[in-house]
């Protein structure tokens, strides 16, 4: 079963290149050492869409590639070594889990 850790976010007021650094050349590495994580990709809301609203700017899309999820989540919670840095707003987080479809 394919499973989709998706992180929805935003960087703090002012911060942004010093979030795209921080995600880009630390978090998503060290998230890709916890045994489960597959790959990881980054995206940021593009300038058109269907609805103007949006809440996040940001997004990554980590694939987990495990038969046990739940211990894949539980290994990501128990990294206290993760540097969560200090220009992610964590006020707007958004983690959904999707699996697939079979």
């Amino acid at each position: 079963m394919r499973t989709l850790y998706i992180v929805r976010s935003n960087p703090l007021e002012g911060r942004e290149a010093d979030f795209n650094q921080w995600y880009s050349d630390i978090h998503l590495p060290e998230v890709m050492k916890i045994e489960g994580f597959l790959s990881a990709n980054r995206f940021k809301l593009a300038d058109v869409q269907v609805v103007t609203a949006q809440a996040h700017g940001y997004m990554v899309i980590y694939e987990i590639d495990s038969n046990d999820v739940p211990g894949t989540l539980r290994n990501l919670r128990q990294a206290t070594w993760l540097n969560m840095g200090d220009s992610i707003d964590l006020a707007s987080l958004d983690i959904s889990i999707f699996e697939s479809i079979e």
